[in-house]
């Protein structure tokens, strides 16, 4: 393990603990984990990740997306961030609002320019903005929730009042 790889696993543990930090211990675990995933994802050598997953699911996932316009290695960029800034918009109250946005979308241009410190993956404009187009996708989706949660909730209140 060189020096850059320590750094690597101590900035995504730092970040990942940070964006755990003041929600329910049970989100708070999921948010951890799901960072460190996405981190995994991101900065391990896509040759160990194939091995991992298993060369016929790699086909099968070039397979399934054949139709689209984007390859796998796309889809999972903007998919994880999706689901994070998902997480993230449902579980932290206080970043509901324009910094929670800036935030992803930091994370997402981070994330990939954190790739120059491994070995075998090279950081890239089109993935960057996939991260971030992912994570304001979440977000969206996240928000959306927030409201028809809200709405629901109001209406139950009204019958039940």
């Amino acid at each position: 393990m060189t020096g850059a790889d320590v750094l690597l696993a101590v900035l995504a543990l730092g970040v990942a603990i940070f964006l755990g930090r003041g929600s329910h211990p049970l989100v708070a675990a999921l948010l951890v984990a799901s960072a460190l995933a996405v981190s995994a994802v991101l900065f391990l050598p896509t040759a160990m990740l194939a091995g991992l997953v298993g060369m016929e699911r790699v086909h099968g996932l070039y397979d399934l997306t054949r139709a689209t316009p984007l390859d796998p290695p796309e889809w999972i960029h903007f998919i994880v961030f999706a689901w994070l800034a998902f997480l993230l918009w449902l579980a932290r109250r206080d970043i509901r609002n324009w910094r929670g946005v800036a935030l992803v979308a930091a994370l997402g241009v981070a994330a990939e320019l954190s790739q120059w410190l491994t070995d075998g993956r090279q950081p890239k404009v089109e993935d960057a903005a996939l991260n971030v187009l992912g994570g304001l996708v979440g977000v969206l989706l996240g928000f959306v929730c927030c409201v028809v949660a809200a709405r629901v909730r109001r209406a139950s209140e009204g019958k039940g009042g």
